[in-house]
């Protein structure tokens, strides 16, 4: 008879635990659709032409960035906090999944126990003396919440895509490392140059001012001319404070991403060297790649997962909980009869719990996580479409910087060309010193701007580099056990 009733409880628990309530996960495709290729005109030529993102930072043939970007995979704080946050995750997943199994508890204890003679219970009986009682007693205590509806499994499913989100954050936290660290140091290299190109404009301006002066002292020009001179002096040479403070500031935000002070990296590129630079063709794909390479979107979309696993977690909540509970021990108060087989004690048994009124508490609840769900798709949306216009602008920035430095290029070349010639006519004797030192400036202010047009198109190759994601694939692993899940997701349709 035991036998028949523990079959049938068992088929029927079986049948139970296979209704699993709430949305199952689709994964979210955007509304308006993926468009086949890039919107404007310009950018067509990136899509299949060049080389990927693997690596990109090598492609400036630059070993000290190469260099700065390993220190600060190792290194840089925001990088290490991302890493604990993944750890969390999969800790929490580890809390979630302990869920499944039953709780066990082992207790014991022995107690000496001594009633009063005169407590009410033995004041009826005066013959009987209240004699001490030893009460030695040891077992186990175990409980077992059946996940019936999938409430369980829903919080599982919730943890796991929850630590897939801080493993893409982690992904996306470190493509945004190399690229800021790539930028401070481009900017460094371009800041540097531009300082000594300065200098020598100043000392040009100087000399220019004293040939003025000269000229005032022997009457062959007015005192006008002297002070526009002597004013154009004044505002020439405050440039070069504000290059050395921005060179500062530059060094000071390398230092806090590799986790370092400024003097080091003062000290470690104090040695100045060319801008880097990198050929601009890139294979950018098409925009389907893009959302199945950002870890950013990647990020969004397990959000959106988790988001959806909760709704079901709160819609079993409407139905009862059943939990299987039981205990079994030994107890005796002889030493010599505790571990007895007549001294065991036990019980076991199912019981249930169906929250039946709870003031609509469950369905404000049930709808709370819906709207976050929706809230989550939306979010993802919005990351998909700033995804591609982030893209699309780096792609747009990259090729109208590329052809304003190569405006530069020729500016700067008809510049020196000029000067040479300046040069020449005044060692003839042909021109003053004066007209040479004009030629010597503009030919400097072309430097100086031609250098910042590279600075410029480098920026904007990271900036793109960036925008496709990185190459988180080539990059330092976290020390995280990884998560094998088994969860069916299908895919949703575009309204």
């Amino acid at each position: 008879m035991w036998q028949s009733i523990c079959i049938t409880f068992s088929v029927c628990l079986f049948g139970l635990t296979n209704c699993t309530v709430g949305p199952t996960y689709e994964i979210p495709e955007l509304t308006m659709g993926i468009p086949d290729e890039w919107h404007n005109a310009l950018t067509k030529d990136f899509t299949n032409r060049g080389v990927g993102v693997q690596s990109w930072w090598t492609r400036f043939d630059d070993p000290m960035l190469v260099s700065l970007i390993h220190d600060a995979q190792a290194q840089n704080l925001t990088l290490q906090m991302a890493t604990s946050s993944l750890r969390q995750a999969r800790a929490s997943y580890g809390v979630a999944a302990a869920e499944y199994v039953p709780d066990i508890t082992a207790k014991g204890g022995y107690q000496r126990e001594q009633s009063s003679d005169n407590s009410p219970g033995l004041a009826n009986f005066p013959a009987v003396n209240a004699k001490p009682v030893n009460d030695f007693s040891v077992g186990l205590d175990a409980s077992w919440e059946i996940d019936l509806w999938g409430g369980i499994a829903k919080n599982v499913e919730a943890a796991s895509a929850t630590f897939g989100a801080e493993l893409e954050q982690y992904r996306d936290t470190l493509i945004s490392l190399r690229a800021e660290v790539a930028s401070s140091y481009i900017n460094i290299r371009t800041l540097q140059i531009k300082r000594e190109l300065t200098m020598k404009y100043n000392d040009s301006l100087r000399q220019l001012l004293s040939l003025i002066e000269d000229q005032y002292e022997q009457g062959t020009i007015s005192k006008s001319d002297l002070e526009q001179e002597r004013a154009a002096y004044d505002q020439g040479i405050t440039e070069l404070p504000n290059v050395s403070m921005s060179l500062q500031k530059e060094y000071a935000r390398l230092a806090v991403l590799l986790s370092t002070d400024a003097q080091s990296i003062e000290s470690r590129l104090s040695t100045i060297f060319p801008v880097p630079r990198a050929s601009p063709n890139v294979a950018v794909g098409i925009p389907a790649d893009l959302v199945r390479r950002r870890p950013d979107i990647r990020k969004a979309e397990r959000v959106l997962a988790a988001q959806t696993a909760l709704v079901g977690s709160a819609m079993s909540d409407l139905y009862p909980r059943l939990s299987l509970s039981g205990a079994f021990g030994y107890e005796a108060t002889e030493s010599n009869e505790f571990i007895r087989w007549s001294s065991r004690t036990y019980g076991f048994g199912p019981s249930f719990s169906w929250d039946i009124f709870n003031g609509n508490r469950i369905k404000s609840q049930i709808q709370l996580k819906e709207e976050k769900t929706n809230e989550a798709f939306l979010n993802w949306e919005l990351t998909v479409l700033n995804a591609f216009a982030e893209v699309e602008t780096a792609m747009l920035n990259l090729i109208l910087s590329g052809r304003v430095q190569e405006s530069m290029n020729d500016a700067s070349q008809s510049l020196l060309e000029a000067f040479a010639l300046t040069e020449q006519e005044y060692l003839a004797g042909i021109i003053q010193k004066q007209s040479l030192l004009q030629a010597e400036q503009n030919f400097i202010n072309a430097q100086i701007v031609l250098v910042e047009k590279i600075g410029t198109v480098s920026q904007n190759l990271v900036l793109l580099y960036k925008a496709l994601g990185g190459d988180w694939e080539n990059g330092p692993t976290p020390d995280v056990p990884p998560i094998q899940t088994n969860t069916t997701t299908h895919v949703r349709s575009a309204q």
